[in-house]
């Protein structure tokens, strides 16, 4: 790919700039930081590919650190009464990541909606689903990658965040470069 713009949500996720020279774009956390930033970062660079990737909670039970390619992107709004929130799918992965603003807690009571939403998917963020759609608005294709860093418990993001980035280097490497 010759023209790749890496995006991520936060620093504290892999405290690097870049990979193999690839600048890493900071977009911000929460859904409307993200969408614009990488709205503006793509009329900027005016990229081939988007790939974002980025740390996520474990709604299943996957290994922390594990790299996933995420195939379909949910928003908490779908479903909801604002019908132009629909999924959005990015690759044939079966991976389905779910969207929301709020810090994920597993002991946190959910109305049953956002619960059942919750169920459906394997894993939750705060920013793959707006930057789905700065991608499909912009007619840019979208890779999305996020390991698991937490299942709900905030100790344990720290260390595992820094496995998932090692394993994301090593994926991207042979991936795109």
């Amino acid at each position: 790919m010759s023209n790749i713009l890496l995006v991520s949500a936060t620093s504290l996720e892999h405290n690097e700039t870049d990979i193999e020279g690839i600048p890493i774009h900071i977009v911000g956390v929460g859904k409307v930081q993200s969408a614009i930033n990488t709205t503006n970062l793509i009329k900027k660079y005016n990229p081939d590919v988007v790939v974002n990737f980025g740390s996520c909670g474990n709604l299943k039970h996957y290994p922390s650190g594990e790299v996933f390619e995420i195939g379909t992107v949910y928003d908490d709004f779908y479903g909801c009464v604002v019908p132009e929130h629909e999924p959005i799918t990015l690759t044939e992965s079966k991976y389905k990541l779910f969207t929301t603003d709020t810090f994920y807690d597993k002991d946190a009571v959910f109305s049953n909606h956002y619960t059942s939403m919750i169920r459906t998917c394997d894993f939750v963020d705060m920013e793959g689903y707006s930057i789905a759609v700065s991608c499909n608005i912009e007619n840019k294709l979208l890779y999305c990658y996020k390991w698991v860093s937490d299942d709900g418990d905030r100790n344990s993001w720290e260390e595992n965040a820094a496995i998932g980035f090692n394993n994301f280097k090593k994926l991207f490497k042979t991936k795109f470069l």
